[in-house]
């Protein structure tokens, strides 16, 4: 299938993006959407649309090709993504995600080489860093002479087929983390060897191809290193963002909610629960740029927060398949989709803390 094609030309002013992705999106991508869930060679034309536009790095400054949105504006644009397709959504999150980790580094020859490509998607990296959450550490490192030699399995890295690389991490001795660019595709080079899984049998937004990487005394060269972390740096990330997904939830939520009031009205069904979980969406939008302003010791807040929302994006991926009836237990559907979408971003990047506050939230009012 090739998706329809909108306006080509790159968005030059800033304060347009908004209004010509939503353009976009309902052309391009909303007729499309349950194919994009699973047909990766679909999805990832949709993502390559996304960079004819260049919008696949919109958080990078101008000069490298983006918007320099900030953390509110980024998220409403997440949002709009996720409202269409939840999979499209998360790989442009992965590839954004590689690009910031790659503005922070001091590797300026890396930076010349990837960052002002990767909004247009010349260049494209995914990342695989959350095995620095599990103890013992899945993915070692050891300092050798022109690099790092890594050992072990990154066991989440997304979109095989579509990036060449991606942005690793490996834990060494001392309990810090290096990271460095390594490429998503089977090599064997410098006594080392790389080898990427089959894309895994996932139920939700199983086209992103997501599979684990293994890596055997592989060489990380110096010129491919991101940069060093402390020990603790992921725990300490994840208390000082824990709102970070909330792009992705409100979007997801917003889809739940299209397909409900669909349904309901194609079934006769005169209900107010679409109203209403439409209502309790927008009160939380409304809340979270004073949410996310709070300061870090008010962390318990914000994960309350963030549990809030995942499971307001569950009720309304639940009212859309109860109101779509049988027909929601079909592959086909939308509401079955999302069902799965809203199961993909209730785990995405948990801790234990936010699977507590999430359950918290999922518990009948007493």
């Amino acid at each position: 299938m090739t998706l329809i094609t909108a306006n080509s030309k790159p968005i030059n002013d800033s304060s347009l993006l908004s209004d010509e992705l939503a353009s976009f999106l309902t052309a391009a991508v909303t007729p499309h959407a349950n194919t994009l869930d699973i047909h990766s060679e679909t999805l990832f034309e949709a993502f390559g649309q996304l960079g004819h536009r260049g919008w696949l790095a919109p958080k990078n400054p101008e000069v490298l090709g983006g918007f320099g949105l900030n953390t509110t504006a980024y998220q409403q644009f997440q949002s709009a993504i996720a409202r269409r397709s939840g999979a499209l959504a998360f790989l442009q999150t992965q590839h954004q995600s590689a690009a910031s980790l790659l503005l922070g580094s001091e590797n300026e020859a890396l930076k010349q080489t990837y960052l002002s490509k990767m909004a247009t998607g010349e260049r494209r990296l995914g990342v695989g860093f959350s095995q620095l959450r599990r103890h013992p550490a899945p993915v070692t490192a050891t300092a050798v002479a022109g690099g790092y030699r890594i050992n072990g399995v990154v066991p989440w890295v997304t979109g095989a087929g579509l990036f060449t690389h991606f942005v690793g991490a490996a834990m060494l001795p001392d309990g810090s983390a290096v990271f460095g660019v390594l490429p998503l595709v089977n090599q064997t080079e410098n006594e080392g060897q790389l080898a990427v899984t089959e894309p895994m049998a996932l139920a939700g937004m199983a086209a992103t191809n997501t599979v684990q990487v293994r890596l055997e005394n592989w060489l990380l060269a110096d010129e491919q290193v991101v940069g060093k972390r402390p020990a603790g740096w992921i725990e300490g990330r994840d208390r000082s963002n824990p709102l970070s997904p909330l792009g992705l939830i409100f979007g997801c939520a917003q889809a739940g909610i299209d397909v409900l009031h669909k349904s309901l009205k194609r079934r006769g069904i005169k209900h107010n629960i679409a109203e209403q979980l439409r209502l309790k969406l927008s009160g939380l939008q409304v809340k979270l740029p004073e949410v996310s302003a709070l300061p870090d010791a008010a962390y318990a807040q914000k994960i309350a927060f963030r549990g809030e929302a995942i499971a307001l994006m569950n009720h309304c991926a639940q009212a859309a398949a109860v109101a779509a009836s049988g027909a929601a237990n079909t592959i086909s559907h939308p509401a079955q989709r999302i069902y799965k979408e809203s199961l993909v971003f209730s785990v995405s990047g948990q801790t234990t803390d936010g699977a507590i506050a999430t359950l918290d939230q999922l518990l009948p009012a007493t």
